[in-house]
């Protein structure tokens, strides 16, 4: 098998229980408090991702967690299925071979950000970008792209954009009659892709398609400019 990753959100009032299920086991979960997207290393077998790590390191870029419905909550990482009772149905994560026909132009980024679904969702924090997250990217830009001009004001347009397009799509292929969104750019210009993949941001479409931004390619190893398939799980019986 290649990649895949299954993820389980899990409710405070589960947790300690799933705890005392895996130490039943002998098995001893890694917890992550730091960098969400650590989690998606192929070499960590099974992880718990808990609360604290979305105040960390990416905490302007993972502010949505704060606001969304899996706030409070943890969330357990694994490279095999899981059987363990109080968890729901998966979401799961693997290689893909899809290449989308084309991106949007400068003109529909912005007519994306007009969406009403992003708006309304959009913490506070989100546009208070502080000058070190901007040096951040300058140095992955011009190690990646060193023939364009770095313009972060454009790149932080398109990593909003791409959000907008998870909550409203404007950019999408059709699979078997349901929408499928994509993410818009490559990894130089999309942002916090760990909203995508962890369902926090797009969690209405069963399929989807994310790539890793910059963060994840350098914490969680995950491959530059390639898209990874996302697809919800189905509950039980």
């Amino acid at each position: 098998m290649g990649y895949q990753k299954f993820c389980y959100w899990v409710d405070p009032k589960d947790l300690e229980s799933l705890r005392r299920n895996f130490e039943a086991k002998g098995i001893q979960l890694a917890e992550e408090a730091l960098i969400p997207c650590r989690v998606l290393r192929a070499s960590r077998g099974l992880s718990l991702l808990v609360p604290k790590a979305w105040e960390g390191f990416c905490k302007r870029r993972t502010s949505w967690y704060r606001f969304s419905e899996k706030s409070d909550q943890s969330l357990v990482v694994s490279n095999d299925p899981l059987d363990l009772l109080n968890l729901g149905p998966p979401i799961l994560i693997r290689e893909a071979d899809f290449k989308p026909d084309r991106l949007p132009t400068s003109e529909e980024v912005v007519t994306l950000l007009q969406s009403g679904e992003f708006q309304r969702r959009k913490p506070s924090e989100w546009d208070k970008v502080q000058p070190l997250e901007e040096e951040f990217h300058r140095r992955w830009f011009t190690r990646l792209n060193p023939n364009e001009p770095f313009d972060f004001g454009k790149i932080f347009l398109s990593h909003s954009a791409n959000h907008a397009n998870f909550l409203d799509p404007e950019f999408f292929i059709h699979r078997d009659g349901a929408i499928v969104p994509y993410s818009i750019g490559n990894s130089l210009h999309v942002c916090s892709s760990c909203l995508e993949f962890f369902n926090i941001l797009g969690e209405t479409w069963e399929l989807k398609y994310v790539v890793p931004c910059i963060g994840a390619f350098q914490f969680a190893h995950l491959p530059v400019d390639h898209y990874l398939e996302v697809k919800r799980g189905r509950k039980r019986g």
